[in-house]
């Protein structure tokens, strides 16, 4: 029997033109959303006992790339599987909890989802008839696609397009190197403009304390070195130039590497998300909106946010929040509702 290919020639054109046309991913002005199921939760806990921090995927979070989410039923389940994970790691249950209390709760956002909205969405059923324990992972997850499902368990979870067991690491991986990449590109675009950032700051410096002088005084600067260029030999002025020209095309060079790496990073990244459904509803679109919003909406800034094909009226968005306060949603502010709340696990 010939091996299928994970990804088809048309999957990996998709992947291609989603990777370019990034509009529906910006780490740098909101997060992407990143769903937590059990099994991981258990890999991380060894990773962080066998290294002494946090796994990435919480460390990605902390800096604000990635805004961790977990269904109440999964969180539930950790919890009673900790008695197991503390004899398979070697570890007490009492020290599982305090790691999960201090450096991964903060930073995970709990949904407690009603039946109704847990069936919302066609392939978290497929994942319930496999296996009803991953039902609610899968439901929060499909609601908040295109998203990150922190789980190691591809056959449970095919239905939302996890192909592999490293699919979530690599998901996470991509973020990073997407953050890393953004930070090289910008830092080499600024090069150039760097000497005369700082002559501006200080001319700037200077003219508050001399007046107008000050610039006059960087206009000579800047023309002497040119007449300086000028009245080089011709020797010289080749050097000069060569040199100049060696280092543009080094930063062109770095450049050109830097945007290569974010954009297979890109890559990486949308093949590892769980893709957005087919057809957008309602309650998706307000879940997925919040999630991608660190700060508390109202129901009439989370409805100027919602696309008009979505958009209920603002009477019955407020109504919709206020039904599902603590347990969907957590009012932090009068009329300001967030995605989720934090849990603490019992001593």
């Amino acid at each position: 029997m010939t091996a299928q290919p994970v990804l088809t020639e048309e999957d990996l054109a998709a992947l291609m033109a989603d990777a370019i046309d990034a509009s529906w991913l910006d780490l740098r002005r909101r997060p992407l959303p990143a769903i937590l199921d059990t099994d991981f939760v258990r890999t991380g806990l060894h990773y962080q006992l066998r290294n002494g921090i946090p796994p990435r995927s919480v460390r990605t979070a902390q800096r604000g790339s990635l805004r961790l989410f977990m269904e109440y039923d999964t969180l539930t389940e950790t919890e009673t599987r900790l008695p197991k994970f503390a004899g398979q790691l070697g570890v007490p249950v009492a020290d599982l909890r305090r790691v999960l209390n201090e450096d991964w709760l903060p930073h995970v956002d709990v949904v407690n989802l009603p039946a109704s909205l847990r069936q919302a969405d066609p392939r978290a059923l497929q994942v319930r008839d496999r296996d009803a324990g991953d039902f609610p992972a899968a439901a929060l997850a499909a609601l908040l696609s295109p998203c990150l499902l922190l789980t190691c368990n591809y056959k449970h979870f095919s239905a939302l397009g996890v192909r592999t067991r490293s699919q979530a690491v690599d998901g996470v991986m991509a973020v990073a190197a997407i953050n890393i990449g953004e930070m090289q590109v910008q830092a080499i675009v600024m090069i150039p403009a760097a000497p005369v950032m700082a002559a501006g700051a200080a001319v700037k410096w200077a003219s508050d304390r001399f007046g107008p002088v000050a610039w006059v005084i960087l206009g000579v600067l800047i023309g002497g070195g040119i007449y300086w260029y000028r009245k080089q030999p011709p020797q010289r002025r080749e050097q000069v130039k060569q040199v100049a020209g060696e280092i543009g095309t080094h930063l062109l060079e770095e450049y050109g590497t830097a945007v290569n790496g974010v954009n297979r990073a890109r890559v990486l990244l949308r093949a590892s998300v769980v893709p957005r459904p087919e057809q957008r509803t309602p309650v998706s679109a307000i879940l997925r909106e919040l999630a991608l919003t660190p700060e508390s909406l109202s129901a009439q800034q989370l409805a100027d946010l919602l696309d008009p094909s979505v958009r209920p009226s603002v009477a019955d968005l407020r109504a919709f929040l206020r039904a599902h306060d603590t347990t969907v949603f957590d009012q932090v502010r009068r009329g300001g509702f967030v995605l989720g709340s934090h849990y603490q696990l019992p001593g």
